[in-house]
């Protein structure tokens, strides 16, 4: 899934060649600079700091989701001044305080497996020595996140571009389940959860047709929990209550489901079960004590025969 994206470039430029393009046309022409002290007004110093701060901070933002490829733009303009010279270093800044190399070229070597959780997945796109030094991240992980730094420097000059990466991870497979008695006139709930995901996580429950698999709405007696959506009262069961359930849980990453079962009996039904039930019972137990009493009786019988010919003598 492709996520919007804001491009800008991240250059350092020269804030007074952008803001005040004048003055280099000026000088050109012979004329005199007006600087600060020469009766520059205050607007124009005002502007040319906002310029100054705007420039530094500009910075690319990018979203993508877990599992997908980016790649972070970065071009420069020092690959033709002094090729032995020429240093590229991509850092990651995790917080205020910690920040960890991501890749790096010097001295003529790419140096690619700086850290662990990154090592096979990061590479430069393209020809980074002619002006290119994008980075490409394979199979995004949560931990890629964070604010990239692209630095380039050669013969003394500087250039880098700053680029915010959030990852998104869409929810993980929902878990369906039951609390109740699937009995009419009875109170059944439907649960529905996902383990993990980019928050916020919203949820769906929804009836599904079993002759065209058609999403349909819940039965009129069903109840959202609004403090906790995953969750569906369907309230006095009746065997309209009987069918597949869905439950979606979505994102802005994704979104997965799982289905659960209702099956509706009746009370009476219920009562001729179990009366079945305790039929049988008591029939095998009936069975069982006649063939123990059929058994006692020919041991005796057979006992008494042995013992007449001893009682004779």
């Amino acid at each position: 899934m492709q996520l919007h994206s804001v491009h800008s470039r991240g250059v350092p430029l020269n804030p007074v060649q952008v803001c005040l393009p004048s003055l280099g046309e000026r000088k050109k022409k012979g004329g005199k600079v007006p600087l600060a002290g020469d009766g520059m007004s205050a607007f124009s110093i005002l502007l040319l700091a906002c310029c100054s701060v705007w420039f530094c901070e500009a910075q690319t933002e990018f979203k993508r989701v877990a599992e997908e490829n980016v790649t972070l733009p970065c071009h420069h303009r020092l690959g033709l001044l002094e090729q032995g010279s020429l240093d590229i270093e991509w850092l990651l800044h995790i917080s205020e305080t910690v920040q960890k190399a991501v890749i790096t070229y010097s001295g003529g070597r790419v140096y690619d497996d700086l850290n662990e959780e990154q090592k096979g997945r990061v590479s430069f796109t393209s020809n980074f020595l002619a002006g290119d030094a994008s980075l490409q991240i394979i199979s995004l992980q949560s931990s890629d996140a964070g604010k990239y730094i692209c630095k380039v420097k050669n013969a003394g000059q500087y250039e880098w571009a700053r680029i915010t990466l959030k990852v998104v991870e869409k929810p993980s497979k929902p878990k369906c389940w039951l609390e109740g008695e699937m009995l009419e006139g009875k109170e059944l709930s439907l649960q529905c959860r996902s383990a993990s995901g980019t928050a916020p996580i919203s949820y769906r429950w929804q009836r599904i047709s079993e002759e065209d698999e058609r999403a349909e709405q819940l039965p009129p007696n069903s109840r959202v929990n609004i403090s906790n959506p995953g969750q569906v009262l369907l309230k006095n069961l009746t065997q309209r209550s009987t069918g597949l359930y869905q439950c979606v849980a979505t994102n802005e990453a994704g979104q997965e489901s799982c289905m659960v079962q209702v099956t509706v009996q009746h009370a009476q039904n219920i009562g001729m079960i179990a009366g079945a039930a305790c039929g049988v019972v008591v029939g095998l137990s009936l069975l069982f004590l006649v063939v123990r009493l059929t058994i006692r009786r020919k041991e005796k019988k057979r006992y008494e025969e042995e013992e007449a010919p001893n009682e004779i003598r």
